[in-house]
């Protein structure tokens, strides 16, 4: 097999950069599902996507796979294995990775957080871990028929990115909460401690939601406190107008009425890996033990304005 070196970062930066897209990648995360960060760190050769994130790169810059992996153009070099064939296997073993890494993490919270909420928090991941998973488009389609929303996390990355020049910019997130705010939904946001999530980035992202949905709906409607104690994993619970999402979304709807207790409650656990574009179901008989968490955690937490 011909050796080929693979250039993907170097590739991916100089495409972007010629498509026009330095100042404003939002283009490039919305056609790819990506967050950010993500990106960066594929520009910068520090993850690999997985295939089918590849392949969506490659369609909306408008190169050929081997272009964007070995930087040459097809058909210059004849190679018995196929690039797909053997990114493919790339792909596997990145996942490989970032499963064993993830499994790490959660191993290593029960030693982090004080004891209570220690205890709640590995009986959440323990009964989550059977309730399947959920995408980030399939999160924003459930988020939009949501009547409450309270959120645990370790940073507003989803939904503002503080840019390098003091400004923000909307995440992935952003529109869909700015949406459900201006039909009512109230939303609580608890942030980590540890990291240390910027006053700047909750400031951000006040601006950026009273600029759609109206400042009113903003200061009436969603609150920021910070966690008293590290949160090293995050968490979204939503109480949904089942109603209405049964004739609005009838297959997202059908999806996931087993995970939406007759509470109308829809519990995940948010991944700890960037990369990654699945987060964990929670199981609806324990979805109760997040919520009193996240009570706890409000409770005693510190009021962001």
């Amino acid at each position: 097999m011909l050796d080929r070196t693979v250039k993907l970062g170097e590739t991916l930066s100089t495409l972007i950069r010629e498509r026009g897209y330095s100042g404003n990648r939002q283009p490039v995360l919305d056609a790819v599902k990506v967050s950010a960060a993500a990106l960066s760190q594929y520009a910068r050769d520090q993850t690999r996507p997985s295939f089918q994130k590849l392949v969506a790169l490659a369609n909306f810059l408008e190169v050929s796979l081997d272009y964007l992996v070995f930087g040459t153009p097809s058909g210059i070099v004849a190679d018995p294995e196929p690039v797909v064939a053997r990114y493919v296997k790339e792909a596997v073993t990145g996942v490989q990775a970032q499963a064993r890494a993830h499994s790490a993490l959660v191993g290593r919270l029960g030693r982090v957080i004080a004891d209570r909420i220690d205890i709640t928090a590995r009986e959440v991941a323990q009964e989550a871990s059977s309730g399947g998973l959920v995408e980030d488009h399939e999160l924003v389609r459930l988020e939009s028929y949501a009547t409450q929303a309270n959120i645990v996390t370790i940073d507003l990355d989803a939904n503002v990115i503080a840019m390098p020049d003091g400004t923000s910019a909307a995440g992935q997130f952003l529109e869909v909460v700015a949406h459900a705010l201006g039909q009512g939904c109230t939303y609580r946001f608890m942030v980590s401690s540890q990291p240390h999530t910027k006053e700047a980035s909750v400031a951000g992202f006040r601006a950026m939601l009273a600029e759609r949905a109206g400042g009113d709906h903003v200061r009436r409607l969603c609150h920021f406190r910070r966690a008293s104690v590290p949160t090293l994993i995050g968490m979204g619970l939503y109480r949904l107008d089942t109603a209405a999402l049964e004739v609005g979304d009838p297959p997202v709807y059908t999806q996931f009425s087993q995970a939406i207790g007759a509470d109308r409650w829809f519990g995940y656990l948010i991944r700890p890996n960037p990369e990654s574009d699945k987060d964990t179901i929670m199981n609806p008989r324990r979805r109760q033990v997040a919520q009193d968490w996240f009570e706890t955690l409000w409770s005693s937490g510190t009021v962001l304005t």
